[in-house]
C-alpha cells in the first residue's frame, strides 16, 4: 500500500503541532517542581536555563509545522526538502536539553509534559525521516 507525500506529511505536521501544544502547556504551567514553575523570579530553582531552551524549542516545533505544511501544499522547491527534517531534529535537541537542564527531585506535572512533547517531536521527525526516504526513492526509480 502507498502512502502519498501529502498525507505523511500532514501526519507529521500532526505530530508537530500536538509536540508544540504540549511544549506550550509545559511552559505555561506552573508544575516542573512541586512548588514553582519556569518562570518564578527569586524562587532559586535553577531553571533559567530549562525555560531559555524550552522557548526556542517550541519556535522550532511552530517554524517546523509551517515547514510541513507549506512542503505539503507544494510551495517549497525540492531541493530543500530536507528542512524539515534537519529542523524537527534541531528541536528535539532542544526539547531534550530542556529537560536535562532541568534535572529536579521533585518535578511535577509541567516538566512530563515537556517529556511528552519530546516523545512526540522524536515521532515526528522519524515520520519526516520516512517521508524524507520514500520521496527520494520515487527519483531513484524513476533514473533506473
Amino acid at each position: 500500500m502507498q502512502i502519498s507525500d501529502k498525507l505523511l506529511l500532514i501526519i507529521t505536521a500532526a505530530f508537530t503541532a500536538i509536540s508544540a501544544f504540549f511544549c506550550l502547556i509545559g511552559l505555561a504551567t506552573p508544575r516542573w517542581t512541586q512548588l514553582t514553575g519556569l518562570f518564578c523570579s527569586g524562587c532559586g530553582s535553577g531553571a533559567s536555563s530549562a525555560a531559555g531552551l524550552s522557548i526556542v524549542a517550541l519556535l522550532l516545533l511552530v517554524a517546523a509545522v509551517v515547514i510541513l505544511l507549506l512542503n505539503a501544499v507544494g510551495m517549497f522547491p525540492k531541493s530543500i526538502r530536507l528542512l524539515a527534517v534537519a529542523v524537527l531534529f534541531v528541536a528535539g535537541i532542544f526539547t531534550l536539553s530542556a529537560l536535562a537542564a532541568f534535572f529536579h527531585p521533585g518535578t511535577g506535572y509541567s516538566y512530563r509534559l515537556m517529556v511528552f512533547a519530546h516523545v512526540l517531536c522524536y515521532i515526528a521527525t522519524i515520520l519526516a525521516s520516512f517521508w524524507m526516504g520514500t520521496s527520494y526513492t520515487a527519483n531513484i526509480n524513476q533514473t533506473i
